[in-house]
């Protein structure tokens, strides 16, 4: 990273900066075939990528997540050549507060269930965990002032979900059905599940929501947005001002910064994070209008000892 990386020990002492892009990556085997992971900050506005250590027996195929002040990094999966599938799903779970660093990561409370690649999100001091390969269990829910964990309740039907979207203004949490194109919505402060829409087409594995629409990025020969408008329940047309400057590959992050700004962001191969910013707002037709701010793609460079990166 050479100038542009700094140590996030004196970068966290200050104020976080608004456009700040978290990232679990994972480094290539070192000689003795060993891999590890390390968590990245990027600060978009400043360009600079600060690197903060992981545990050093945390394991692959974890996911992380930002709460407060505090990482967590949950879940993943350790080999073991004796079991038929070559690996064991791990149930653990790390604490990092970005506030006090030199005390390092803590152990925290493990999970009920094992998981791999769980799908994470944190909603006032609790953490949503779901499945996603092969767990026992549909979800579970970490209480972080109490310190435990407890089964999450399931919904109406079996689904194999997408991402899960946090809509904090409603207290509740949107999952997507890939099998039948189902919307649900699981309302935390009840605990409750309520289904929005049967046949929600538009979903891909990356979704925000900005002043009651649900954004999603769709690949179809190009790259487009989708606006779900959560009030009326009804998709909405969106226009954009220009062609969009690239053609970003599947797989990319749609982040939401405030102030009507989107984010999609994504890792190329010459070892770079891209990302397009863009402005969004509703025209005077009932509609979603999108602007990009550059006519080409912002980088941010990254260590080449890097073989995979999850943004969180």
């Amino acid at each position: 990273m050479s100038g542009n990386t700094s140590d996030s020990s004196s970068y966290f002492d200050g104020r976080e900066p608004d456009e700040l892009i978290r990232a679990l990556v994972q480094k290539w085997p070192d000689t003795d075939g060993k891999i590890t992971h390390g968590l990245h900050f990027i600060d978009l506005e400043s360009i600079k990528v600060f690197i903060k250590a992981m545990p050093p027996d945390a394991p692959s195929c974890s996911t992380a997540v930002s709460c407060g002040n505090h990482v967590y990094v949950i879940g993943g999966m350790r080999e073991n050549d004796a079991n038929f599938r070559g690996y064991d799903g791990v149930n653990d779970v790390f604490q990092l507060d970005l506030k006090d660093l030199e005390r390092g990561w803590r152990k925290t409370t493990s999970m009920l269930f094992p998981r791999v690649f769980p799908l994470v999100l944190a909603a006032e001091g609790k953490i949503y965990v779901f499945e996603y390969l092969g767990s026992e269990s549909f979800g579970e829910v970490y209480d972080i002032s109490g310190d435990f964990w407890e089964p999450l309740s399931p919904p109406p039907e079996a689904i194999d979900i997408c991402v899960p979207v946090l809509d904090s203004s409603r207290s509740r949490i949107l999952v997507h059905c890939h099998a039948s194109d189902t919307l649900y919505a699981y309302h935390y402060d009840r605990k409750s599940w309520v289904c929005l829409e049967q046949k929600f087409c538009y979903w891909s594995d990356t979704a925000t929501i900005v002043d009651d629409v649900l954004y999603t990025v769709i690949y179809n020969y190009s790259c487009s947005l989708e606006a779900y408008n959560l009030l009326d329940r009804k998709h909405l047309p969106v226009k954009w001002s220009s062609e969009f400057p690239v053609s970003p590959p599947q797989g990319g992050t749609l982040f939401r910064l405030g102030n009507g700004k989107l984010i999609l962001g994504w890792v190329n191969h010459l070892h770079s994070f891209e990302y397009i910013r863009f402005n969004i707002w509703c025209n005077e037709q009932g509609g979603i209008h999108v602007a990009a701010e550059h006519q080409s793609a912002n980088t941010a460079p990254y260590p080449k000892d890097i073989s995979n990166i999850w943004f969180f």
